[in-house]
């Protein structure tokens, strides 16, 4: 990218941490296909340092030795400005380094809230703390953080909603843009519907996403034209020919983007979940989509035009519409084109990413 003299200089704050590392990377190739005017800085959040002091402490639980490294790899990051402006696309860790942040405007892009997440409970981790004190500054800073954001960009409605109710951020000051996707990666190819329908599933966490519950189909469900492609980091217990298992495909890797390429019908009936990046690839690679309704996937399908909502954890839903498809296939070919239209309508990466930029810099020049 080219950098312009006197272009602002902006920092940007992404994690690495789960589906988050795909918007980190969706956002930097943008940027680069894009070349804003602007002198772009990255603070990325890994997490984990393979061989790091902290990582090898014996006696400190995995949580906190992330949480720890986290601060530290945001607070080197921050210490590197002021910047002209901040984008943070990560959790909302940063508020525990609200000085920093205050030394120059920042804006938030992110799937959801704290009290979001910590209201899936086990499906996070993310439980209170017992001591009362500290949850009630953490209320506190959380409040700070989103009050005192230039702008908030949230992925959904769901987390727009959030955002306002339970930390008073200033509706005026939210708008919901979804991450978006490379819709030049992620291509529509043709089809052929006379042979098996292949059925894609994508999710790191088997039995968060429901993984399990489509496998249990697997084994139970009579008909045989099909092939279950199960794409997860977690070991999956079936033997059935059918089933295909996939590990160590990460985010844009080229086998993955075969798969979709590959399948007729994309299912994730997630139990919880705040978006669905996989969801976004999969129809912008013309794909129908079955997705638990949950979190901020509701925005993500138009319920009967590129894909079917589910209940989240709902078995016998998610059953009825995969019997449903596979006995009228003919249904697939066109939600599949609908799915691609609704992709390059509403999740183009570089609109969207182009979009926040441009409402950041009409926010900056009223200070300058």
């Amino acid at each position: 990218m080219g950098i312009q003299r006197n272009a602002p200089r902006i920092g940007f704050v992404f994690s690495t941490e789960v589906g988050l590392k795909t918007q980190y990377q969706n956002w930097r190739e943008a940027l680069t296909r894009l070349a804003p005017p602007l002198d772009p800085r990255w603070i990325v959040i890994d997490w984990y340092r393979p061989g790091g002091v902290l990582e090898r402490l014996p006696l400190l639980p995995g949580s906190w030795k992330a949480r720890l490294r986290s601060q530290q790899q945001l607070s080197a990051g921050l210490q590197s400005g002021p910047f002209d402006g901040l984008l943070i696309g990560a959790p909302a860790i940063t508020y525990n380094r609200r000085k920093l942040l205050r030394q120059q405007p920042y804006f938030v892009a992110i799937d959801c809230t704290p009290k979001q997440l910590t209201a899936f409970g086990d499906c996070y981790g993310k439980t209170p703390s017992t001591f009362v004190p500290y949850e009630r500054w953490k209320e506190r800073a959380r409040r700070d953080f989103y009050q005192n954001a230039r702008l908030l960009f949230p992925w959904s409605h769901w987390a727009a909603q959030s955002m306002i109710h339970d930390y008073g951020a200033d509706p005026a000051q939210v708008e919901v843009v979804p991450p978006g996707i490379n819709l030049d990666l992620w291509q529509t190819e043709p089809r052929s519907l006379t042979d098996d329908i292949h059925i894609l599933f994508v999710g790191g966490d088997f039995v968060r996403k429901g993984g399990d519950l489509l496998l249990d189909w697997a084994h139970q469900t009579r008909k045989r034209n099909w092939h279950l492609h199960l794409v997860t980091r977690d070991p999956v217990p079936t033997t059935h020919p059918n089933v295909h298992i996939y590990h160590g495909l990460g985010p844009n890797h080229p086998d993955l983007i075969a798969l979709y390429r590959k399948a007729q019908l994309f299912v994730i009936p997630t139990r919880c979940d705040c978006y669905s990046l996989a969801g976004l690839e999969a129809i912008a690679s013309g794909l129908p989509v079955l997705l638990s309704q949950v979190g901020g996937t509701g925005d993500i399908i138009r319920d009967g035009e590129t894909g079917y909502l589910l209940p989240p954890g709902d078995y016998d839903a998610l059953v009825d519409r995969l019997e449903f498809l596979l006995s009228n296939p003919q249904h697939l070919g066109p939600m599949g084109i609908a799915a691609r239209h609704d992709a390059e309508e509403r999740y183009d990466v570089e609109k969207n990413v182009g979009r926040i930029l441009a409402r950041m810099e009409q926010e900056l020049s009223k200070a300058s």
